[in-house]
């Protein structure tokens, strides 16, 4: 287990990369109301050796069926399917019994704006509907990654809820650690929070890096103060207001933090500029170590549960060096790999469910308006 900022940062790629979970083939359901489309994806799918079936739908309907009588470890769902579309299905499915769900989102606002709604009611991913993307090997191999991640996830029972220590705590930044399958209970955070109006805050994702400025222009709209992709080149210091976003496979890390504010950069280039995974999830480690490293007792990080390990050393490192770490408790997460290894390790001062997350930073924006007066 990673220790030291330092042991973060040196690293070789080959040493911190996932590897891909190893298991036995898994079963595709692809809803689509194209049939070439859905002909091409079955065809893709049934060429692979990790996939041991893959079934077809044409609308709604159809894939509450097939999750009836013969469930899929996956779907891979038309975010504009005619009828019912992805948005309304995503809902439903989460509702009914959570699945692990792909959006297949066509360019154009509209449909992207459905997909990015589709991953904050629970979807995990996002894959462009276009040839080239639904063929390609490393759509298959993320498909089959995720499926096989959720296969594997086990059980766990609420973790005992740990007070914080109640004394002051001048708080500078908080991240909202958001993995894969994380995003609609990172905006419940950030949305309901009283510090989030006097702080910076930072959103970390792990969506691809080709589909952050439509993402970003998503919430900008979406949200009531908007959100910025946070500017990791010129040294500016990080704003309170408005949402900062950045991706975790930008590497981000904590350069600086002062009476003036917060400042983030990317590391720079060399064996950290390859991808560390498929979403480049580590940056979640290298960002969290950046923090402790330079100023843990003024950082708050919260881990909302995800389909990924990453980000539970950085998280450990910065409760060990005084900064506050919390965690979305894993039972009330559909797909928490995250949230039950933090749980397992002890990596965070307390694990709750969203309100209650809420509650505590509102608690730390009290102490921050009593200690500053």
């Amino acid at each position: 287990m990673v220790t030291t900022a330092d042991q973060v940062f040196s690293q070789p790629t080959a040493v911190i990369r996932q590897a891909t979970p190893e298991g036995l083939p898994v079963r595709v359901l692809v809803a689509d109301d194209d049939p070439e489309i859905r002909a091409l994806v079955r065809r893709v799918f049934a060429a692979s050796p990790d996939c041991s079936d893959c079934i077809v739908a044409e609308d709604a309907e159809d894939v509450f069926t097939t999750l009836e009588t013969s469930p899929p470890d996956v779907i891979l769902l038309r975010s504009a399917l005619a009828g019912m579309n992805g948005l309304q299905v995503t809902r439903s499915i989460m509702v009914r019994h959570p699945v692990p769900i792909i959006i297949m989102a066509d360019a154009g606002e509209e449909d992207l704006d459905r997909a990015f709604e589709c991953l904050r009611s629970g979807a995990l991913d996002i894959v462009m509907r276009t040839e080239a993307a639904l063929s390609s090997s490393e759509t298959v191999a993320r498909v089959v990654s995720l499926a096989r991640q959720v296969k594997e996830l086990q059980s766990c029972q609420d973790a005992p809820e740990v007070q914080t220590d109640a004394s002051a705590f001048p708080v500078r930044a908080l991240f909202l650690m958001a993995g894969t399958g994380a995003l609609g209970s990172a905006l419940r955070v950030y949305q309901d929070c009283d510090l989030a109006a006097s702080i910076p805050v930072v959103l970390v994702t792990a969506l691809a890096p080709s589909l952050l400025p439509e993402f970003v222009r998503w919430l900008d709209e979406t949200l009531e103060n908007g959100a910025k992709l946070a500017d990791l080149a010129t040294g500016q210091s990080l704003k309170a207001g408005s949402l900062n976003v950045v991706a975790a496979s930008a590497l981000p890390r904590v350069v600086a933090s002062d009476d003036k504010g917060v400042i983030l950069a990317g590391l720079p280039d060399g064996p950290w500029a390859a991808p560390l995974t498929p979403s480049g999830e580590n940056g979640f480690d290298v960002l969290l170590a950046s923090a402790a490293e330079v100023a843990a007792k003024e950082m708050v990080a919260v881990m909302l549960g995800g389909l990924h390990s990453s980000g539970v050393a950085g998280l450990s490192l910065l409760k060990r060096a005084g900064g506050r770490a919390f965690v979305e408790l894993p039972a009330l997460c559909p797909f928490a790999r995250s949230s039950f290894t933090a749980v397992r390790i002890g990596a965070a001062d307390t694990y709750a469910n969203v309100s209650h997350l809420v509650t505590l930073l509102d608690g730390l924006s009290a102490q921050q308006a009593v200690s500053g007066a």
